[in-house]
């Protein structure tokens, strides 16, 4: 017998692998969710918002340009940015599937794939299969919806002042990425992080330009900037 088949990856391994991932999302989904409420939306929208987006940094993302007044164009090309990366996730997870996956149940599987899922599910050198997957999305997704209600209805007996200190979820999750890749990568990260901050505090303070369009124009700057001064060879500092 092949070593997958006695091996294979089963939906009740798949929750128990995304449990861990499930207890990280939902108080950070918390936040998320007294941030939609102090936006002004309603405990459905902010559970919509969860339910059909599933991407923790984009959705912070997003929650701060509308709460900018960013336009929708804006909006939506700095949110496909930050998301774009799943895209590579995406077919690289798809490279690890058992055959036979199509259609719609691909589709699911795809929605469900964040940082967290797929650093976990590529971790198994065999075959993936669609039980496992399943398993370790829904946990974590359940995870992530579920906080998110649960903090829009804690931010109805919160005080003000602790709804305020929420605010710094976001820059707290950027801040998390950026350690990691400062440590992978030393200190050529945070001359690149330099360069997107100062041109973006010049674009909106200099030239009064919209928030959401100088976060896509520095976005892309630094990308540009990294892809210029960084390769794959280059050892950690």
């Amino acid at each position: 017998m092949k070593p997958e088949t006695l091996h294979r990856l089963t939906f009740k391994q798949g929750c128990q692998e995304g449990f861990p991932i499930f207890v990280g999302y939902f108080p950070t989904a918390m936040a998320f969710g007294l941030v939609c409420r102090d936006l002004g939306m309603r405990i459905w929208e902010a559970v919509l918002f969860s339910v059909t987006n599933f991407a923790g940094s984009g959705q912070f993302l997003a929650a701060n340009l509308i709460g900018g007044g960013a336009l929708l164009a804006e909006l939506f090309i700095s949110v496909l940015l930050v998301n774009l990366r799943y895209s590579f996730m995406g077919a690289e997870l798809n490279r690890n599937l058992e055959k036979g996956i199509r259609g719609w149940r691909k589709a699911l599987l795809a929605h469900g794939t964040t940082d967290e899922v797929f650093s976990v599910a590529v971790l198994h050198r065999g075959p993936i299969s669609k039980e496992y997957l399943a398993g370790l999305e829904l946990t974590a997704y359940s995870g992530w919806v579920s906080g998110t209600a649960v903090g829009f209805l804690v931010g109805m007996i919160l005080p003000p002042a602790l709804q305020l200190a929420v605010g710094v979820t976001l820059y707290a999750m950027f801040s998390s990425l950026l350690a990691q890749e400062f440590h992978q990568k030393g200190f050529m990260v945070l001359a690149i992080v330099g360069v997107s901050a100062t041109l973006n505090s010049f674009l909106i303070l200099q030239c009064s330009l919209a928030i959401g369009w100088s976060f896509v124009i520095s976005m892309l700057a630094a990308s540009f900037f990294g892809a210029l001064t960084t390769s794959d060879s280059e050892e950690v500092l």
